[in-house]
């Protein structure tokens, strides 16, 4: 019966975005597909490599899920009116069995009011006005595999007229979040929903941007921890501060920070984690013969969890080689990345780095696609030595992953 629904679902998926198309109402269709063969050690110091259940699958590590890749197909259609429907079905495990049938990631209708003023959508909801927005960090705080709701998003027009720049501030009324939560013996109530609200703001103008995302959380859903200690979990909120000035300074220079925090005011400090990540970065353009295109970029990063600090820096740098008429063609670098944790959680007392790691990597260019070969190898300091017969805290894995892609 749930694989025919399924079924069903897609089905008018594309009933609707064809009868859009053939009525010439403008519909936009994108997405993603990706895989790659992928190969995988792991060794602890001192011992022979491990015999892994599956050291050969089909997979991808650049942002394709964690099965054997993704399949994306991402909806935008509007009326002409103001109205219109988004969505993002996501399928990846591409197994045959009624469980792991493509997902939607969001599924929602939309429609703008006095003129443009005000934008209230219902359904499924994603595609955020809020997010954090990547790369590597991908949150949106109105994502909820537990239900929907109604996001209503104010964007006065008056301010653009006068070089203020834009605003979008806005309220979400949704379900029930995590899918760890536990449920409560009472009813939810119309206030316990009100403290599962989402608050958001975004402002940009011509020498910045900043977005901003806070969810409470009510008392109604508590979060297990062992067998018999319940909590309420916190709120979460997530931040993006991206510079404008720059770029008009220097071309191909960009600086942007991520954040997300979950857990704010819970019960059990372990809930409570925090990343932060500032993002520079250097993609100049092509002058002639004075400059060969590369890309430069570095992530620093703050993190707090499980009563442990982690500082990380993560360089990379790419050159890209163009070949007659083939911009770009073959991009040729390496990602290293150091990461040092700090106190009481620390994983290994005294260890000179929490984990190091160096990934070269080839990739073939081409138009909405690309091909890439990267080897990876990580060296991190672990717990889990005791039970397997050594004190000796290291782990290395090594992974070689041929990655295929095609993006339309």
């Amino acid at each position: 019966m749930k694989k025919r629904i399924i079924v069903l679902l897609i089905t008018a998926f594309f009933a609707v975005a064809f009868s859009a198309a053939a009525f010439a109402q403008e519909l936009k269709l994108s997405g993603e597909a990706k895989t790659g063969i992928y190969w995988e050690t792991v060794q602890y110091q001192g011992k022979a490599p491990e015999e892994l259940k599956q050291p050969l699958k089909l997979h991808s590590k650049d942002d394709a899920g964690g099965n054997q890749g993704r399949f994306r197909l991402n909806l935008d259609y509007t009326n002409g009116n103001g109205f219109g429907m988004r969505g993002r079905l996501d399928w990846e495990n591409w197994s045959n069995t009624d469980s792991e049938q493509p997902k939607w990631k969001y599924a929602f209708g939309y429609g703008d009011f006095f003129e443009n003023q005000m934008t209230v959508a219902v359904g499924k909801l994603g595609g955020s006005p809020w997010s954090t927005g990547g790369p590597e960090m991908w949150k949106e705080l109105e994502e909820n595999n537990n239900g929907g709701g109604m996001r209503v998003e104010w964007k006065p027009n008056f301010m653009p007229d006068k070089g203020w720049g834009k605003l979008n501030a806005g309220f979400v009324l949704n379900w029930l979040n995590s899918v760890d939560d536990s449920g409560s013996s009472r009813t939810a109530g119309f206030v316990d929903l009100l403290r599962e609200s989402v608050l958001g703001v975004s402002y940009t103008n011509d020498y910045f941007m900043v977005r901003f995302a806070y969810r409470l959380d009510s008392t109604i859903d508590v979060r297990e921890r062992g067998t018999e200690q319940y909590g309420h979990e916190g709120d979460e909120f997530i931040y993006r501060v991206e510079e404008y000035a720059l770029r008009e300074l220097l071309a191909g220079m960009q600086v942007w920070a991520l954040g997300a925090y979950q857990g704010v005011g819970g019960d059990d400090p372990m809930f409570f984690w925090a990343r932060n990540w500032v993002f520079a970065q250097y993609d100049p353009p092509e002058l002639g013969d004075l400059i060969t295109p590369f890309t430069a970029q570095v992530r620093i990063g703050y993190d707090y969890i499980d009563q442990r600090s982690e500082f990380l820096v993560k360089p990379s740098f790419y050159w890209h080689i163009s070949i007659g008429e083939y911009q770009k063609l073959i991009s040729v670098g390496a990602m290293f990345s150091y990461m040092q944790d700090f106190g009481t959680g620390k994983v290994w007392p005294g260890s000179p780095y929490r984990q190091i790691e160096l990934e070269p990597k080839v990739q073939l260019n081409f138009t909405s696609s690309y091909i890439a070969f990267v080897y990876n190898w990580k060296q991190e300091y672990v717990q889990d030595y005791p039970e397997r017969g050594s004190n000796d805290p290291i782990k290395r894995t090594q992974y070689i992953n041929l990655r295929f892609c095609i993006y339309y």
